[in-house]
């Protein structure tokens, strides 16, 4: 036999196989390592006899090659990659232009294993030594929302052993949900709705926090996870005697313009109905303000926030100018009249 004839009865024998064994049914599917191990077996046995005759060594190295594919691919697909590698002529495949990687790896590493610096942790249900995964359990999911984020008492005590906050403090503290709304993010299997929080906690003496957060079942869950990152991050806002800001400030944070002007005792919050809400929060008590441009109230919130909590002091300055605060302060007088 030629080699020719014998390429042309090993092709004749693998898409016989293949038609013949074109429909699998869904019993046959749960079966799919045997079914693999047996296809490969049987192919590599007829390719092994006919190598055994002619001494073709790729011959030997292609039979090696599909009980390597039968570990990681399903007799439908083994079949499929068989008949797709039948159509390509060896000449073609040998001047074949190679793909240049874009961001090759700056070392040798088979991707099949799993690293336990670089990939994902393993999880109960997970076994990195087979190449088919099974499918996780129902009642071993990992839950969509951590649970310290839902459990108020959690963050709590984290907050009690970290920062030596007590827990009535946090109870006396002010929550003001600011935001809640639905939103929505565009994929290419549709839009997946969720609603969104944004909520800002203070204690009306100078200590504030502000958290977004994110729930697709309800909105509560969603004000308790942003109410829970508040908690977490809150930050001091220094005050001019305890009511008023140091200054006029003005800041532009996206589209939003924001100014905000020192006021006598007495004036009162004479601002936008968000930054009155953080001016309460905060401990202000005398305070005006506009807000032009855009009217996003996340922007709004968090352009007052920032300019708050980037307040230049008249400590700062009078070490600039070489002078003493009460200086700046306007607070020493001399004793002409």
């Amino acid at each position: 036999m030629s080699k020719r004839a014998f390429h042309q009865l090993l092709r004749t024998t693998n898409r016989s196989l293949v038609r013949s064994n074109g429909c699998i049914k869904s019993a046959a599917a749960r079966q799919s390592t045997d079914a693999t191990k047996a296809l490969s077996e049987k192919i590599s046995s007829e390719i092994r006899q006919e190598a055994a005759k002619l001494e073709f060594p790729t011959v030997i190295a292609r039979s090696e090659h599909i009980q390597r594919l039968s570990k990681y691919y399903s007799p439908k697909m083994l079949r499929t990659i068989i008949s797709a590698e039948q159509t390509v002529a060896p000449d073609l495949w040998d001047k074949r232009k190679k793909a240049k990687e874009t961001f090759p790896l700056s070392y040798v590493d088979d991707l099949a294993k799993h690293d336990p610096f670089y990939d994902l942790p393993k999880m109960p249900w997970t076994d990195f030594s087979e190449p088919h995964q099974p499918v996780p359990p129902p009642n071993e999911l990992p839950p969509t929302v951590p649970p310290d984020l839902m459990n108020t008492d959690v963050v709590e005590a984290e907050l009690a052993n970290n920062r030596g906050i007590s827990k009535d403090y946090i109870r006396r503290l002010i929550v003001r949900p600011l935001v809640r709304k639905l939103v929505s993010n565009v994929t290419r299997l549709g839009k997946i709705r969720s609603f969104y929080s944004l909520v800002i906690v203070g204690d009306q003496n100078g200590m504030i926090g502000i958290g977004e957060a994110k729930d697709r079942n309800e909105s509560s869950r969603a004000v308790m996870k942003a109410k829970s990152k508040a908690l977490r991050n809150m930050f001091y806002i220094p005050r001019l005697d305890n009511r008023t800001i140091f200054g006029s400030l003005e800041n532009h944070y996206h589209g939003v313009d924001v100014q905000l002007w020192q006021r006598p005792p007495g004036f009162g919050l004479r601002v936008n109905h968000l930054i009155h809400e953080v001016a309460v929060c905060v401990g202000l008590k005398d305070l005006g303000g506009k807000v032009r441009g855009s009217r996003n109230k996340m922007n709004t919130i968090k352009a007052a926030i920032e300019m708050l909590r980037n307040q230049v002091l008249p400590e700062e300055i009078a070490q600039a100018r070489g002078k003493k605060a009460v200086d700046i302060k306007k607070t020493y007088f001399s004793a002409r009249k």
